[in-house]
């Protein structure tokens, strides 16, 4: 009896070691897709405006803006059937699982196309709105031809259906853990992008950046069939198609409403402040500084994140998944304070020196910064949520920190105290919705041990920040010398060396990957 104990003992370690071995491996090859398509698509940017005017390039941003906006025509139910198909992978029953998809994929494809055919609809008005006589065939051909918005309206239609297609699967690729497969995807869109795209738009014009980026779609949509394990079809069940519906119409709720979260302070600035336009232009020097670091907590999350579904079809265990996830945020929390006390000790000075004429919102960046770790720290929790179930509880935690946000940015910009409050108060409820999940998912499934556990690495792990607040908070950026940044910088990065030592050790990281 004990032997055979003792031999699970070990194989669960051993397993254990290996799936955060597999998940290191993971964050590296997703990590470095990231930074190669951070860096094509800077030069992509800049390109594009460079060959652009900038009226062409409005009307390319809110094509854009149309294509995502066509996530939300399928009632959320893509999420629902990924989710269903993610926890059916960790308990081996995948056959219905992958029936939901092929019914959501019918779906999605035809709420895409009632998505384009609204939109080209949309654009058919729009060009017969500018005809002066009678509206024939031939007139309304001609004024289409001519009129860009009618043009970009229906491109955005079609752009929009060939890309939730893409999406979709590359969705399941990820719920697969294909992170290779994913990230060679992504790299080869990035390099069409920047070859295809902006010599079609050196040649064309603005219609040469709509066909550069139907091949870009084409690019994504063979690699995506070419990687798939299994194939999809057509199929429709009433049944299956309305309860995927409910599973991931929260799911697609809480991600919208999660978005508002993130961009509320940008909507309030520019309500209230009385240049809001001006004042948004200088606060996004800050929200330059936040995104890349959201960003970077959101690929390190996305990566971790398929494996709460599998962890929950494995072993139909709350506790097991609260675990992963606590786990999780552990590394997160290390790698992300440690990433964001940096970008304030280096990155602040030597930003308000390239850009003086923004420097002044950089100074509320030393407030945001806590938020944003924060809020990267909230995603475990949230799809831990989501994992087992209770994505609806995941939806109220957004909403209830939304109104915290709303009013907390509210008080601060009638009373007076500007971007700095609208940074502390935006932090503050970003510092309110980390509680909020964490307190519905991760605290209330894990035992004393792992509670401990997870309060002292989330605390070990955030001191290299600490520092790094108290020197830039209500400090202008411009009076700091580069010697003093220099200094303050090498002590943060020794300290979190340091910490990251002391944790490695103290919370037994070293076992993760210790085969025993």
């Amino acid at each position: 009896m004990g032997s055979s104990a003792d031999c699970n003992t070990h194989e669960d370690k051993n397993k254990s070691a290996r799936d955060w071995r597999s998940l290191v491996r993971d964050w590296k090859i997703v990590f470095s897709a990231t930074a190669v398509c951070h860096a094509l698509g800077a030069v992509t940017a800049v390109l594009l405006r460079m060959i652009l005017s900038p009226s062409q390039m409005g009307i390319w941003q809110t094509v854009k803006l149309l294509i995502s906006q066509g996530n939300y025509a399928n009632l959320g139910i893509s999420k629902g059937a990924a989710r269903e198909y993610n926890v059916a992978l960790g308990s081996s029953e995948i056959e219905d699982a992958r029936r939901g998809l092929s019914i959501a994929l019918t779906v999605n494809t035809l709420t895409s196309v009632a998505y384009a055919a609204l939109l080209a609809g949309v654009g058919i008005w729009v060009a017969a709105s500018s005809i002066t006589g009678s509206v024939t065939f031939a007139s309304l051909t001609s004024a289409w031809l001519t009129n860009p918005w009618a043009i970009a309206l229906t491109v955005a239609g079609i752009l929009a259906a060939v890309s939730r297609y893409v999406t979709f699967r590359i969705t399941i690729l990820r719920t697969e853990q294909r992170f290779d497969v994913t990230s060679r995807i992504a790299v080869a869109e990035a390099v069409v992008t920047l070859a295809i795209v902006c010599l079609c738009a050196w040649i064309f014009g603005l219609p040469g950046v709509y066909l550069g980026t139907l091949a870009v779609m084409a690019t994504g949509w063979v690699l995506a069939v070419r990687g798939s394990r299994f194939s999809l079809r057509a199929a429709w069940d009433r049944a299956t198609a309305s309860r995927l519906v409910a599973i991931g119409g929260p799911i697609l709720l809480a991600g919208a409403a999660s978005s508002l979260l993130r961009s509320l302070d940008k909507v309030m600035i520019l309500a209230y402040m009385p240049d809001g336009a001006t004042a948004l232009g200088i606060y996004s020097a800050a929200l330059l500084v936040a995104g890349q670091l959201l960003g970077l907590g959101n690929m390190a999350a996305s990566v971790v994140g398929p494996r709460y579904g599998r962890r929950y079809g494995e072993t139909q265990d709350e506790a097991a998944v609260a675990q992963l996830a606590a786990d999780a945020s552990g590394w997160i929390a290390v790698a992300m304070s440690g990433l964001a006390a940096i970008s304030l000790t280096a990155g602040v000075p030597l930003l308000a020196r390239l850009i003086p004429d923004y420097a002044a919102g950089l100074e509320p960046l030393g407030l945001l910064v806590p938020g944003i770790l924060a809020m990267t720290l909230s995603l475990p929790g949230s799809q831990s949520l989501v994992a087992v179930g209770r994505q609806k509880t995941a939806l109220w935690c957004v909403l209830i920190a939304i109104a915290l946000a709303a009013g907390a940015n509210h008080f601060v910009l009638t009373a007076g105290y500007g971007l700095t409050g609208v940074a502390a108060a935006t932090s503050g409820s970003f510092l309110f919705y980390y509680l909020l999940t964490t307190a519905s998912g991760i605290w209330r499934s894990l035992a004393s041990a792992g509670r401990r556990r997870y309060i002292f690495i989330l605390l070990a792990g955030t001191i290299p920040l600490l520092p790094a607040v108290w020197w830039r908070v209500g400090i202008d950026p411009l009076s700091i010398p580069l010697l003093t940044a220099a200094l303050q910088t090498a002590i943060t990065v020794a300290v979190w060396i340091v910490t990251v030592g002391v944790i490695y050790r103290c919370a037994g990281w070293q076992r993760l990957f210790t085969k025993q």
